[in-house]
């Protein structure tokens, strides 16, 4: 597994493949020396929790969910006041409730913000990358259940059937510890691909890899029969 991320790893760097523009109106200033998408959202990512730290109003954190990350749906209200507060309650715990994984999506952007050393995102992108790749290279398949996604080319492949449909043993991990024991994971990967035990290393490259290169894999290992079959085109990787 870690082979294959690593030359993963090559084929996307991410001082040039990661390109997520910030938005004109940032809670913090961006020093003038630090240019690029990549390191200016590291720099964003390692700097903006004193801000968060003192955000009694939740205005900086619904720029992280609405601005940054660019959830328009993740309404200003009561309702989501709550459940940030909720759920930052719940990550000191290691425990998360059904209700707050249901917006894992939206909430772990803010703690990937808190504690950028210990959190990572939980993007509907990554974890579909993860799972293909423990899937194919892993021996222990345990899967991590994906949230619902918007990116139109991965919408297409509904990997959780070919999952199913192929025979092969796996199992989804709980939705109540999902999330931390993906973020120890993405450290010990980035530790191993990048050493650094920041995880959103390894978080960007699965996120970059996604609509790319595991598509591809796909198409590439999967194929069906006539009778509906599923078969591999490869052998599975160890």
């Amino acid at each position: 597994m870690i082979k294959h991320l690593k030359e993963m790893a090559k084929s996307i760097p991410l001082e040039t493949a990661y390109r997520w523009e910030l938005p004109a109106n940032l809670p913090i200033e961006i020093p003038a020396g630090i240019t690029g998408s990549f390191a200016q959202n590291v720099y964003l990512k390692e700097n903006l929790a004193p801000v968060l730290e003192h955000d009694d109003d939740l205005t900086a954190h619904y720029w992280v969910i609405r601005d940054w990350g660019e959830i328009r749906t993740f309404k200003i209200g009561d309702h989501n006041n709550a459940a940030i507060r909720a759920f930052k309650e719940e990550i000191l715990k290691g425990k998360l409730t059904r209700t707050s994984f249901a917006s894992i999506s939206s909430l772990s952007k803010l703690s990937s913000f808190w504690e950028p050393a210990r959190y990572a995102i939980y993007d509907s992108r990554a974890v579909f990358a993860l799972n293909w790749v423990i899937f194919r290279c892993s021996k222990d398949k345990q899967l991590f259940p994906r949230p619902i996604g918007r990116n139109a080319e991965i919408s297409k492949y509904d990997i959780e059937t070919l999952f199913t449909l192929s025979g092969i043993d796996h199992r989804y991990r709980s939705r109540t510890t999902a999330y931390h024991e993906y973020c120890g994971l993405l450290q010990d990967l980035s530790e191993q691909i990048y050493g650094s035990r920041k995880p959103y290393f390894a978080e960007m490259l699965l996120f970059l890899a996604a609509p790319t290169t595991i598509i591809e894999d796909i198409r590439r290992s999967v194929t069906v029969t006539f009778d509906g079959r599923l078969s591999h085109s490869s052998p599975v990787l160890v």
